[in-house]
């Protein structure tokens, strides 16, 4: 055999077992991910129970030091199933996406050296990723993605955006009420029924109690109120859906349009850049609030860092809960108008709805760049800010609706329950009931005082609401505000809607009447029901307590906490139902998959 046709087949054979060498590593490597997925979500399911157990239950030191060695062990088991896979198969992602990922590993392998003592835990670099705090720290930045990336196993389901968002609160829901029974949670014996009840007002930002906060839980019971409250504001699918795109700089087409649904965004661009935009500018708003009332309170107000965040995410979020026993009615806080006008300012900001903020966001970013340029009377360039109209609208329609609502109440209750008050305080109680009125649920007086006619002026504030895309609930002040020119269109005779330079299509309406005409319907039968359950109760207080509920107010009148069961579970249904939006809710169990191509002709019916 020739030398040529020796080293061919030599060249074969080694080209061969290179191939088959690469197989058998790519078969490796596709096992190892498996293994590591497998070990990862067991090793994550056993960590959460171990923290729960570690913060929700009262442990002797002995059980403690074992619960701590075994946070240890399972961290160093996460630590490997979460990285090894992504050492081993490296994937191109968004420089970002590689920066967080890459501080996350130097993180980790930070507090792994440490406590695992291959590095000296006493020198003072290593000292700082040493401890048990660092670890469960460490533990929550791991499982943090990997949550976001359960909810991909979604998209395997034909599942309708509105019954992801619906189902999405009511696991929450779930999950908060389990954590608020933990024995460190509270402080008083608490039934699974007010547990699940506190936590639907948590998640739906609603703040009616049937025990009170500031004494039935303690400071971690609190906690996990708040966290409750900012999750239920923003939506579990808005901080899946970040942490998605931030550790792996990509979305399914189905995450995208759900999100799409919930901001209300006509198209996918820069669809999670406006959601980083929105999370940041929730934490900024939220922090300054908090600085701003913890500027305002007095030498005497206890654990006064507590008191700031909490009551700076609950007005944002509009969600009334308050850690004090009285609310803002307690005699601590009752007259600090500081507290007051911040609360209420950010009720309005988290009330107003994002797509606003956002856009006042970019015109006063703009107006500011060329602030100085007007002054010394340069020339600057004109940005083009698209004007919206519903924008417009919400705008408008807030001003409205909060001087209207202020003067209403000042009238009525000027005699009544702000009588004795100076001027200045009338007109502070007034600003902020009418505000308050609208999804935030806060009170600064004894509302018990109120007369009739205040009653239903705030029952018709709350069956209004917020605005689309906020925090608050309600029917939104663009829904009133196209049925109400939509009526006026009818009266004088027009055919065409139009507001602005743009007409209003029949869908817009469509959804319009649907939506005033379900929250009648399900107000009425809730109403109905707390009749026959609470037949003791005043049938107007009553009412009155079904429209805060479902428009997630959180005022009250009749007393919530001394409702039977069956009572109870009435609001809470109202509560989630507002929440989510009833035409939300029943579009996702009710909507069929196909399409009628057909048409029958048209015909009128007599109306009048």
């Amino acid at each position: 055999m020739c030398p040529d046709r020796k080293m061919l087949k030599l060249r074969e054979r080694l080209f061969k077992r290179l191939f088959l060498i690469e197989d058998v590593y790519k078969s490796c490597i596709i096992w190892i991910n498996r293994f590591c997925h497998f070990c990862l979500y067991v090793t994550l399911s056993l960590s959460i129970t171990a923290l729960i157990f570690y913060f929700g239950f009262s442990i002797s030191e002995e059980n403690s030091a074992t619960l701590k060695s075994t946070l240890r062990i399972l961290f160093f088991i996460l630590f490997f199933s979460k990285f090894l896979p992504e050492i081993l198969h490296i994937k191109k992602k968004a420089v970002f996406s590689t920066v967080m990922v890459i501080l996350l590993f130097l993180f980790s392998f930070g507090v792994f050296l440490a406590n695992s003592h291959i590095a000296n835990s006493e020198n003072t670099p290593w000292s700082l990723f040493y401890g048990n705090t660092q670890i469960i720290i460490a533990i929550i930045l791991v499982a943090i993605p990997e949550i976001s990336g359960l909810f991909r196993i979604i998209d395997v389901i034909r599942i309708s955006p509105a019954l992801i968002f619906s189902t999405s609160f009511f696991v929450i829901i779930i999950i908060g009420s389990g954590m608020l029974m933990l024995p460190n949670a509270h402080t008083v014996p608490l039934s699974f029924l007010d547990s699940l009840f506190t936590s639907v007002s948590s998640v739906c930002v609603t703040g009616l109690t049937v025990v009170n906060t500031s004494t039935a839980f303690t400071t971690l019971g609190k906690i996990i109120i708040l966290c409750l409250i900012q999750i239920g504001g923003l939506g579990i699918m808005t901080f899946t859906g970040l942490f998605s795109y931030i550790f792996t700089s990509s979305s399914s087409f189905r995450e995208r349009f759900l999100l799409r649904e919930i901001f209300s965004s006509q198209s996918f661009d820069n669809l999670f850049k406006i959601l980083t935009k929105i999370i940041l500018l929730t934490f900024l708003t939220e922090t300054v609030g908090a600085l701003i009332i913890y500027s305002s309170l007095n030498e005497v107000s206890t654990n006064k860092i507590l008191f700031s965040i909490f009551h700076s995410v609950s007005a944002f979020c509009n969600a009334g809960f308050s850690t004090l026993q009285d609310g803002l009615y307690s005699a601590s806080i009752r007259y600090n108008s500081g507290v007051q006008i911040s609360v209420a300012l950010l009720v309005v900001l988290g009330g107003i709805g994002f797509p606003v903020l956002l856009n006042l966001y970019l015109y006063f970013k703009h107006l500011f760049s060329v602030l100085p340029s007007m002054i010394k009377r340069r020339p600057f360039s004109v940005a083009f800010i698209q004007k919206n109209i519903s924008d417009r609208i919400v705008l408008v329609m807030t001003i409205i609706l909060i001087l209207a609502g202020m003067g209403l109440y000042y009238l009525f209750e000027n005699d009544n329950s702000i009588q004795g008050l100076n001027d200045s305080q009338k007109l502070m109680v007034s600003f902020f009931g009418s505000i308050s009125a609208r999804t935030a649920g806060f009170n600064i007086v004894d509302i018990s005082q109120w007369s009739y006619a205040t009653i239903f002026i705030m029952i018709f504030l709350m069956w209004i609401g917020a605005s689309p895309g906020s925090t608050g609930g309600g029917i939104k002040t663009t829904t009133f505000a196209i049925a109400f020119r939509s009526a006026l269109n009818s009266i004088r005779g027009r055919q065409h809607f139009v507001i602005g330079n743009r007409e209003i299509g029949h869908n817009t309406i469509s959804r319009v009447l649907s939506i005033i005409f379900l929250s009648i319907l399900i107000i009425t039968v809730g109403f109905f029901c707390l009749l026959i359950s609470e037949n003791e109760k005043n049938p107007v207080y009553l009412l009155f307590e079904c429209v805060s509920a479902f428009s997630t107010v959180g005022l009250s009148i009749a007393d919530t906490s001394s409702f039977t069961d069956s009572g109870k579970i009435v609001v809470m249904l109202l509560m989630f139902i507002g929440r989510v939006g009833p035409l939300t809710l029943l579009t996702g169990l009710l909507i069929s998959s196909r399409k009628k191509y057909s048409r029958y002709p048209e015909t009128e019916i007599s109306i009048n």
